[in-house]
C-alpha cells in the first residue's frame, strides 16, 4: 500500500543495519501484541531491502471500532532512486463479519500527513487469507488506490508447513499513474516464523517503469 514515496536523505549503511536489528528484535519478541496477530516481514533481495508490517485490533472485544495500522521502508542499493517509507493508520467501523471502513491518515516524507478513507474486505479461514483494500486521499488532487493479497499455507503438518503469498498494488491520480507492485513469496512456515524465495515487482511512474528484486525474505507472525 504504497505511493511513490521518495525520502532522498534515507537510511544511510548504518540505517540498513539498524532496520535488521529492528526486525530480529521483533522474531526475538513473544508471540501476540496485545493478543492481535502482526505479521513482520524483512526481505534481502540483489537491489533492494525492503520491511513491511501491519495490524489490527478491536477497540475493546464486543465494539464495532477498531484499529488498523500498516508501515513499510523500501531501501534501495541505487543511491539515485532515494529511499522510500509508508505508514497508514485507521480507525475502523465493522459492517459485517468481512468488511469494515476506516477513515485515518497516510504518511510519507513527500507529502507528509493526508487523511484517507478506505474500506478492507477480509476473509479468514484455517489455511487461506483474503484482503481487498481500496482507499483514497481526501484531498482537493486525490490519489486512488486498490490493493489486495492472496496468503495460503498447507495443512496437516506438525512441523514445516507450505508459506505462500501474492500481494499487489496500484495507485493512481486519474488519469495517470503513479506506483504499483506485484509481491510473491513462496517458503515454509513453523510455529509464526517463515521463510523462503522472495519475488518484488515495482513500477513507477507515467510509464511504468520496473524495478525488479529477487531474494529472501524471513516473516514472524507476532
Amino acid at each position: 500500500m504504497q505511493q511513490i514515496m521518495l525520502w532522498r536523505p534515507g537510511l544511510t549503511r548504518p540505517g540498513c543495519h539498524a532496520l535488521a536489528a529492528l526486525f530480529f528484535l521483533l522474531v526475538l519478541c513473544p508471540a501476540g501484541v496485545h493478543g492481535q496477530r502482526m505479521p513482520v516481514e524483512f526481505m534481502a533481495g540483489h537491489k533492494n531491502y525492503y520491511y513491511q508490517h501491519s495490524v489490527g485490533m478491536k477497540l475493546s472485544g464486543t465494539s464495532s471500532f477498531g484499529f488498523f495500522h500498516t508501515s513499510s521502508i523500501l531501501i534501495p542499493f541505487d543511491e539515485e532512486r532515494g529511499n522510500e517509507i509508508m505508514s497508514q493508520s485507521y480507525i475502523t467501523i465493522s459492517i459485517n463479519r468481512a468488511l469494515s471502513a476506516g477513515f485515518g491518515t497516510l504518511f510519507s516524507p513527500k507529502n507528509r500527513i493526508r487523511p484517507s478513507v478506505s474500506l478492507q474486505f477480509l476473509v479468514q479461514r484455517p489455511n487461506t487469507t483474503v484482503l481487498i483494500f481500496p482507499r483514497a486521499d481526501v484531498w482537493k488532487q486525490p490519489s486512488f488506490e486498490l490493493m489486495g493479497f492472496w496468503e495460503q499455507r498447507s495443512s496437516g503438518s506438525k512441523h514445516l508447513q507450505f508459506y505462500g503469498r501474492l500481494q499487489v498494488m496500484t495507485t493512481w491520480t486519474f488519469p495517470e499513474h503513479n506506483r504499483s507492485y506485484q509481491y510473491l513469496r513462496v517458503g515454509a512456515e513453523h510455529k509464526g516464523f517463515g521463510f523462503g524465495v522472495a519475488v518484488n515487482l515495482d513500477e513507477y511512474g507515467k510509464e511504468a517503469r520496473l524495478y525488479p528484486n529477487y531474494g529472501l525474505f524471513l516473516r514472524r507472525v507476532l
